[in-house]
């Protein structure tokens, strides 16, 4: 009996010594594995809409957000609107990133998900703030893994700041790119078959005029040399199309690229109901700057509204190759003597 009892003790003792070690080892898995499958950010759903706050820091640089009146705008680009469904998107992932897979705890090995220190340039850390200044959330975020779950699911590398622990999240959240990238780039959409004339003046004040009786008609140049050989129809109807699906590149306030009164070129153009847009351009440090106003009465009196006060407190930098034919001179849109 005392043998038996002796066995039964020595068991029980191994059992003890082998969940000790077990327990050692793991250190604080039980607490990662309570974590699976929940959300990274689990106060952010319901909070959504007291955000006022949002910063992207990355390197050297950052991005800040504000929500004014409703909108987000972009404070590095003197508040101007935000694209709105971008954010939206941003934001939706951040609220439903679900941590999947514990990962490394080692410091330096984040750089291999991404996840160093942001101001190194790898990762983004993102900041949420609400309207009273208080921060709501916080997040690491490192290199995406597209597809990582099959289906089209994306995975993401994330952590907490503070927390030497990094995670594999599903969901997709690309936060690369440079602030331009998150503005509203639309400027104007005013199709072709809209636009009855167009005028042109160059710095020197010389005018090309282009103008069609209706929408199906060609483009004529007024006032042109008899004996010129006019380029092709559709070359002279380019310069019709700049304002179809116009972005921006860059954009500052107004007040901070001041159009001067003389010196500068500008284009006209005019629709078959009435709407007159007018670009006042300027090159300045290797790009096409547009001033952009709107007049008209009747039934555009409300789309000039619209126009001026939405572009009228800035200056857009606009695609070379629109830019290009709002210069349009009368010698570009006529054929060179054969042989030369």
């Amino acid at each position: 009996m005392q043998k038996r009892g002796f066995l039964v003790l020595a068991a029980a003792t191994l059992v003890l010594v082998v969940l000790a070690i077990v327990s050692l080892t793991r250190g604080d898995r039980g607490a990662v594995t309570a974590d699976v499958d929940r959300l990274a950010l689990p106060e952010l759903g319901t909070k959504l809409h007291d955000l006022a706050w949002i910063r992207l820091s990355h390197g050297t640089g950052k991005t800040d957000f504000a929500e004014v009146n409703g909108q987000w705008t972009i404070v590095e680009k003197g508040s101007y609107p935000a694209a709105a469904g971008k954010v939206r998107q941003m934001l939706l992932a951040l609220a439903n990133l679900t941590l999947v897979e514990p990962k490394t705890e080692r410091p330096d090995l984040f750089a291999r998900l991404g996840l160093d220190d942001p101001k190194n340039g790898h990762s983004t850390l993102v900041t949420l703030q609400d309207r009273t200044g208080a921060t709501l959330a916080e997040l690491i975020v490192g290199r995406q893994r597209i597809d990582r779950f099959g289906g089209g699911e994306d995975g993401v590398y994330v952590r907490r700041p503070n927390e030497n622990r990094a995670w594999l999240a599903r969901g997709s959240l690309d936060l690369a790119g440079e602030t331009i990238e998150w503005l509203d780039r639309r400027i104007l959409d005013i199709p072709q078959q809209r636009i009855a004339a167009v005028v042109l003046t160059d710095e020197s004040g010389a005018a090309l005029t282009l103008k069609r009786a209706a929408a199906d008609a060609p483009f004529a140049v007024e006032d042109a040399p008899k004996d010129a050989k006019l380029k092709p129809p559709p070359m002279l109807a380019e310069s019709a199309g700049a304002l179809h699906d116009l972005e921006l590149l860059d954009v500052k306030p107004a007040a901070d690229l001041a159009m001067p009164d003389q010196g500068t070129a500008k284009a006209v153009y005019t629709t078959f109901d009435g709407l007159s847009v007018t670009l006042h351009l300027q090159r300045r440090d290797n790009a096409e700057w547009a001033a952009i106003t709107a007049s008209g009465d009747g039934p555009v009196a409300a789309e000039s509204k619209t126009i001026n006060d939405r572009l009228g407190r800035w200056a857009y930098a606009i695609p070379e190759s629109q830019a290009k034919v709002m210069r349009r001179k009368l010698a570009d849109l006529v054929e060179p003597p054969k042989g030369s």
